[in-house]
């Protein structure tokens, strides 16, 4: 799930930060893409700009409403099972950041989806984060967000982020004890749900590409 709080007039304002171009790079050319919790389309809508073809998959109805030019359909991760398959199968927005039973399940339904030569695009947290209790402050499209309160204990992460849209309106989460999934249990995780680790795609390993066993 998505972290408790998030509204749909927060996802309206947030603008992609480099994604799309990394998936363009990542899944194979002419791939049909299935992305894994769109949300309200801050990644789909680039993809579809890019060429390519998606179906977008969402628990929340009022998400999908805000899909254009994408096929849609309502429907938990781990329930989602389509009949078919894909060339590019995305879980981003780190919801895999979350303990083994519920990971294996997203993972499942990953494996369901994915095509024989297909590549699944994953994204989790930086396993480093919350030990430096800096604060942090960004820009993504018309909302600053902002971090602090930020702690680490073993493999959970608390922190609170404040999203400031300005005249649009103001958002808090806090995060309260979210898994941090370290490699060894990404790893394991993945051979369980009968995947492979191809690559791990940046410095920082929040990205990770894998393919069928």
């Amino acid at each position: 799930m998505r972290d408790p709080g998030a509204p749909v007039d927060l996802y309206r304002l947030l603008e992609a930060a480099g994604e799309p171009e990394l998936i363009d790079r990542e899944i194979p050319e002419n791939a049909e893409i299935l992305e894994l919790g769109c949300g309200s389309g801050r990644i789909t809508h680039p993809l579809i700009a890019l060429g390519r073809r998606i179906v977008a998959v969402d628990f929340n109805p009022e998400m999908l409403e805000l899909i254009e030019g994408a096929e849609t359909v309502l429907s938990r991760i781990e329930d989602l099972d389509l009949g078919r398959t894909f060339g590019g199968v995305l879980l981003m927005s780190t919801l895999i950041n979350v303990p083994e039973d519920a990971r294996l399940a997203l993972l499942r339904s990953v494996r369901r989806h994915l095509a024989p030569n297909g590549v699944a695009l994953i994204e989790r947290y930086d396993p480093e984060i919350g030990n430096d209790p800096t604060p942090t402050e960004r820009h993504l499209g018309a909302v600053t967000i902002r971090v602090s309160e930020i702690s680490r204990d073993a493999d959970r992460i608390y922190q609170t982020i404040d999203y400031d849209g300005g005249t649009h309106g103001h958002w808090q989460i806090r995060i309260q004890g979210r898994h941090v999934v370290n490699d060894d249990e990404m790893l394991a995780s993945l051979a369980e749900a009968g995947l492979r680790l191809l690559h791990w795609i940046d410095p920082q390993r929040r990205w990770l590409a894998a393919a069928l066993l």
